[in-house]
């Protein structure tokens, strides 16, 4: 390190070699005064910022220390959260929560083990299955489904996936990571995720009486397939009357904050969520009574401040009506899409105007739900042709 003195000011720096073109580089800091601390103060600094210069050209994380998962994370958020649609940061940092309420941001990454994260989800699979026999378990998460965990597991698993790629370790500690998934009827698991004509009225019927804009807006997503973020979003420009259509063009962007601050995100949840979906009557029918005295770019369903809904005010009072009915399957806003797919397969629709309807390019879940539906109705038809 050297130090240079102009003008009653000094300046402190020190050399190092790009280890791309070989030369020679310099960085330096300014001081008051040639102190041993202010010596010490800038021999601290000036590592730094060589450290930082080299990682910025070598992309690797500096050996000479340990990094911590808080480190891990701050790096790997900083880096993908803008490639992330704003609602789906969301439900990324909701994972990261969870993993954070129980491994310490300060723990060094090299020292987690691939048994700690196999103890990890073990218990989290324990508590999963709690919640699923006792409903009033709430547990330390709010994942209630073997799939909601292995989502979270595959959220979790990216973040380490990255640091491998980063060079910040040499090997993901979720490679020694063996998880004993719960084993489930897929049948009755594709039968939990929509409702039938009886359990559909029952719901809708119990909302009329309680809560008229929910049984509204749960019934639109019913009859249209959208998400409730595109429901929620529309606006009464978007629904042509001459062609009986609705454009879906945006989803409602919401997060930590007052409902006013509620706006339009003019981009659904993925390329292939822009479409036009056809409406039926009685989906007119819902818009008309919404659209009265609103302008065209007012929310078409509002509450009575005339602010849009969220979807988590939303599967809070679809928990309260499972508590009144239990049908023993998932009832959340995303049901009445999974109810859209199971109807249209009922009526015959192809696969790929249903996955329109949707905005799902491919869907595992839609396909399911589609082929489990199809079968049961040829079952159904073998039965009858069997007492011809």
């Amino acid at each position: 390190m050297f130090s240079r003195e102009y003008k009653g000011k000094w300046r402190f720096g020190k050399r190092y070699k790009d280890p791309l073109t070989d030369k020679w580089r310099t960085v330096t800091v300014p001081a008051e005064r040639n102190t041993r601390h202010t010596r010490n103060e800038a021999q601290v600094a000036l590592d730094k910022m060589i450290r930082e210069k080299l990682a910025s050209i070598t992309g690797e994380h500096n050996r000479n220390r340990q990094m911590t998962l808080g480190e891990l994370y701050d790096t790997y958020w900083n880096e993908k959260k803008d490639s992330w649609r704003i609602n789906s940061r969301r439900t990324y940092r909701n994972s990261y929560k969870i993993f954070f309420n129980n491994f310490s941001r300060d723990a060094k990454l090299s020292k987690l083990t691939s048994l700690m994260l196999t103890n990890h989800f073990d218990n989290m699979i324990s508590e999963v299955q709690k919640k699923q026999k006792n409903k009033s378990y709430k547990g330390s998460c709010n994942i209630r489904t073997i799939n909601g965990l292995k989502i979270y597991y595959a959220r979790v698993s990216m973040m380490f996936n990255y640091a491998v790629r980063k060079q910040f370790i040499k090997e993901s500690p979720f490679k020694g990571v063996h998880i004993a998934w719960p084993k489930e009827s897929h049948r009755s698991l594709i039968e939990q995720k929509y409702l039938d004509e009886d359990e559909l009225k029952i719901l809708l019927d119990y909302f009329r009486k309680v809560k008229p804009d929910f049984a509204d807006i749960f019934e639109w997503q019913y009859l249209t397939g959208m998400r409730f973020g595109e429901a929620a979003s529309l606006y009464p420009k978007d629904i042509d009357l001459k062609e009986k259509v609705v454009h879906v063009t945006g989803t409602l962007l919401y997060d930590v904050g007052p409902k006013k601050s509620y706006v339009k995100q003019d981009m659904p949840k993925t390329d292939s969520s822009y479409r036009a979906i056809a409406l039926s009557d009685r989906a007119i029918e819902i818009y008309k009574e919404h659209a009265k005295g609103k302008k065209q770019k007012d929310f078409l369903f509002t509450d009575k401040d005339s602010c849009p809904y969220s979807v988590q005010h939303a599967n809070e009072d679809l928990k309260i009506f499972r508590g009144k009915h239990d049908f023993g399957k998932i009832i959340t806003t995303h049901t009445f899409r999974h109810t859209h797919v199971s109807k249209l397969a009922e009526l015959g629709v192809p696969l790929y105007v249903i996955q329109h309807n949707v905005g799902h390019s491919n869907s595992k879940i839609t396909r399911e739900v589609y082929l489990h539906v199809t079968k049961k109705a040829q079952q159904e038809l073998r039965n009858k042709l069997n007492k011809m």
